[in-house]
């Protein structure tokens, strides 16, 4: 996405409740206090929806995802279909699947992890492992490894904030290009590929310099209907192409 352009929203389902779209990076769910001018993906949607209906009533907000996270969220489009959805995730009704490039090989390859969170009064906007705090529940599966990362499959049980991220830190193995909890150094070419160069007076291009964690797939019951949904978010193409690459040089 070139600098200064907006991302088009990519609808997963819709209808007369809610609807699902496919997050892009970079977007917060809802306006940051410290960032109100920015524009959100709350914002993005429903200057969507007054281009098809001037008159268009505000997204409801259901649940959120991190700033730099893809994937799957949900709005809701009444005050009725709102409540149903956000007491589905407050009561754990509802079942998520996260996919994530993470540092190293966590270990063991897969668990359920249980801790204890809370906010941490010392870095603003992030969390800290406290047996005082709210209990944060995950299980993660290894789903393919290589020379210095692995993909692995997160399928967090509570919803804390950060809990994925969190989890497999506390694994060992913390997501790619992670700030809080990681690293936070890029994913590049040249850590895969030896033989690699940007070229005479060039600096390499990241493959992936935003968090590599992406929400896929969410399942829940309509708010009306009550029928069973599971909505599906394709991977997006930074993450695609990282993948594509670190798998073709990866010599594990």
């Amino acid at each position: 996405m070139k600098p200064g352009r907006l991302p088009r929203i990519e609808t997963l389902f819709s209808d007369d409740d809610f609807v699902a779209v496919s997050k892009p990076a970079g977007f917060s769910t809802v306006s940051e206090r410290w960032d109100k001018d920015k524009k959100c993906l709350i914002d993005l949607l429903w200057d969507e929806w007054k281009k098809k209906d001037p008159d268009a009533p505000k997204p409801h907000v259901v649940h959120r995802l991190d700033k730099e996270t893809t994937g799957v969220i949900l709005f809701a489009r009444n005050g009725q279909a709102q409540s149903s959805l956000r007491k589905q995730f407050m009561d754990r009704t509802t079942s998520k699947v996260y996919l994530a490039l993470v540092e190293g090989f966590p270990e063991p390859a897969e668990a359920e992890l249980t801790f204890h969170v809370e906010e941490n009064p010392s870095r603003l906007g992030s969390m800290r492992i406290r047996k005082q705090g709210k209990e944060c529940q995950s299980s993660y599966s290894l789903l393919e490894s290589y020379d210095q990362h692995s993909w692995v499959e997160v399928r967090p049980l509570t919803g804390r904030t950060h809990q994925v991220r969190l989890t497999m830190s506390q694994a060992g193995s913390p997501c790619s290009c992670d700030p809080l909890y990681g690293s936070g150094k890029p994913v590049l070419l040249s850590d895969y590929k030896r033989s690699y160069s940007p070229g005479r007076g060039k600096q390499e291009r990241p493959l992936l310099s935003r968090l590599g964690l992406h929400a896929f797939q969410l399942t829940i019951s309509h708010p009306t209907t009550g029928e069973m949904m599971t909505i599906e978010s394709p991977l997006p193409k930074d993450l695609r192409t990282s993948l594509r690459q670190i798998k073709r040089w990866s010599k594990r």
